[in-house]
């Protein structure tokens, strides 16, 4: 019986590893941008900051600098329950609304923004983080993507400290290898991305049609469960790059996925079952998928697992183990896969040869886990300010 449920269990764990390795195949061919629209879009671009002081100023610069009529978009910043200068440095780029209490967290301020102040109907919003660089045609390729249909789309997301430690590092080479084996093989496949909480733009009947923001740890995973049961897929954008600060410290890292995981644990419980149900009724794979991301652990966290079962295959040989060559082979895919998708979003090869530091998230996995059960607030991720690096 121990032997039947343990086969049964590293199964499950293979199909689980085996289903990712082939949907992320389909991110493998480069999306078509939408045609340039007629860009007569307005926008609001909303940035919640709470204790922003240090970094805020590059990314009000960035907007300034935005290749799109000034005419035709209004840049607000939420000074949310500030202790520094926040508020001060954000008055001179742009509109401040200053939140002076209330329950914490980035989907809490945009709920309270938005009440205050509602979208019009022609008025389009954009979120972004305090600690962004944006490029240029930033408004202006998402008007592009609005104007050919799609009410949704979240940007590339990047890294501007990928050299900062081996803890952001192992962060940039996992955002990098999952914007295209997961975001964009989900565009591709006509399924819907994930929000990153940062370089979303959301049309108002979208917005409407999810509910609004809710006040989850992850607000962007819980807007995100509600478009999918709503019908609105969110759509990719590969070839437009928002850059935002990794935590270099482990104590950052651990602190920022613990709460990372306590929200989508929590989600989870609300979204997952629905999701699940209305996947059945409506025979949809994509609403399958988006639960399925919801309770799985961390990708690399499996790969290791299957790694370390190998390891333990080929050297004791218990019974209750599958046979050394299928774990083996299983975690030779899951490892090896990222690689050439990397090489084809053209990471440097000094990145590349870090890639063993993927093992530092996979170790982490088991006490983020912990932490996050003791997790029931907003955690503020501390930001030093940083610039873009070299792509060289």
């Amino acid at each position: 019986m121990i032997r039947f449920l343990a086969w049964t269990a590293q199964l499950v764990l293979l199909g689980l590893g085996g289903y990712h390795a082939v949907v992320a195949l389909w991110g493998w061919p480069d999306r078509s941008p939408a045609p340039p629209g007629e860009r007569r879009r307005r926008f609001r671009v909303v940035v919640p900051a709470h204790d922003e002081a240090g970094v805020i100023e590059g990314l009000l610069e960035d907007l300034r600098r935005l290749d799109y009529p000034a005419d035709r978009y209004a840049v607000w910043v939420i000074a949310d329950r500030c202790a520094d200068d926040t508020a001060a440095i954000a008055a001179r780029h742009a509109h401040v609304d200053e939140r002076r209490d209330g329950v914490g967290g980035k989907g809490a301020a945009l709920a309270w923004h938005l009440a205050r102040r509602p979208l019009a109907d022609d008025e389009a919003l954009v979120v972004l983080d305090a600690d962004n660089r944006v490029p240029p045609e930033l408004l202006a390729r998402i008007a592009d993507e609005l104007d050919a249909g799609h009410d949704v789309v979240q940007a590339y997301l990047d890294v501007t400290n990928p050299d900062a430690s081996p803890v952001a590092t192992a962060s940039a080479l996992s955002y990098w290898a999952g914007n295209r084996m997961v975001q964009l093989a989900r565009t591709n496949l006509g399924w819907s991305a994930d929000l990153g909480g940062t370089g979303m733009a959301l049309t108002p009947s979208a917005l409407a049609a999810a509910g609004g923001f809710g006040d989850e740890l992850t607000e962007d995973q819980e807007l995100g469960a509600r478009l999918a049961l709503a019908g609105v897929p969110v759509v990719w954008l590969h070839d437009l790059r928002i850059r935002d600060e990794k935590p270099a410290g482990l104590g950052a890292a651990v602190g920022q996925r613990a709460r990372w995981m306590a929200g989508r644990r929590r989600v989870a419980r609300r979204y997952a079952p629905r999701l699940w149900r209305e996947a059945v009724r409506r025979r949809s794979p994509a609403l399958f998928d988006q639960g399925l991301r919801l309770v799985q652990p961390g990708r690399s966290f499996v790969a290791g697992l299957v790694a370390g079962l190998a390891v333990a295959a080929a050297t004791t040989r218990h019974r209750w183990l599958l046979p050394w060559p299928v774990l083996a082979g299983a975690a030779a895919i899951q490892v090896l896969e990222p690689l050439p998708f990397l090489a084809k979003d053209g990471v440097p090869a000094r990145y590349l040869a870090r890639y063993p530091f993927l093992a530092l998230l996979a170790a982490l996995w088991l006490p983020i886990r912990v932490v996050s059960r003791r997790v029931s607030g907003w955690y503020h991720t501390p930001h030093g300010g940083v610039r873009p690096p070299s792509t060289s």
